[in-house]
């Protein structure tokens, strides 16, 4: 095992680039950039989301699917432990809140057994979890190996009422017509 206080200018530049990876997950995964996903993971990578299991292929159509009827995604990495094993395999654990809302009449999945939706009105998930990742650089390029998605609390909330945004406001999209897309292209990145 390498040394986790190793602060060194390439281990620094190594640190930076696996946050690139975290955070470039939850862009795609909320704006719908289906097609950047593949670009995180190595190409036998896997995932364990619990309710899907398998390569990465499979988690996009899954992700796809299940996003059809997702309204609003937002997922929000905050503590981000990474652990060296040597210079090109690590173990992170980041933490992570989701906020999801979901249609009418489509978050049936969701609802206790206890006490199902009316289906009338939207439903938000809240969640509390942790994404557990291998993380190995091959090449010189730091991919996802292995992805474990942890749920260690999760709320969910039927609305009476969904709230309008006001008119002023510059509303986020769940697709590459987002605000943050629209000035990629004005800057001139090239996706």
């Amino acid at each position: 095992m390498e040394k986790t206080n190793d602060y060194s200018p390439s281990r620094l530049a190594a640190r930076s680039a696996i946050q690139d990876i975290e955070y470039r997950w939850c862009r795609a995964v909320d704006r719908r950039d289906y097609a950047a996903i593949p670009g995180l993971f190595h190409a036998d990578a896997y995932d364990d989301h619990g309710s899907y299991r398998g390569d990465i292929a499979g988690l996009v159509q899954w992700l796809r699917k299940r996003h059809e009827s997702v309204v609003l995604s937002m997922h929000q990495i905050a503590n981000m432990l990474i652990e060296f094993v040597d210079d090109d395999n690590v173990l992170v654990e980041a933490y992570l809140t989701v906020v999801q809302r979901y249609a009418p009449g489509a978050a049936g999945a969701l609802a206790p057994k206890s006490r199902p939706f009316l289906g009338q009105s939207h439903v938000d998930l809240i969640s509390r979890s942790r994404y557990i990742d291998r993380l190995e650089r091959r090449e010189g390029e730091w991919k996802i190996l292995r992805r474990t998605f942890v749920q260690d609390w999760k709320q969910i909330l039927e609305l009476a009422h969904a709230p309008e945004d006001s008119p002023n406001a510059i509303s986020g999209r769940r697709g590459l017509d987002d605000p943050v897309f629209c000035e990629r292209r004005e800057m001139g990145f090239g996706d």
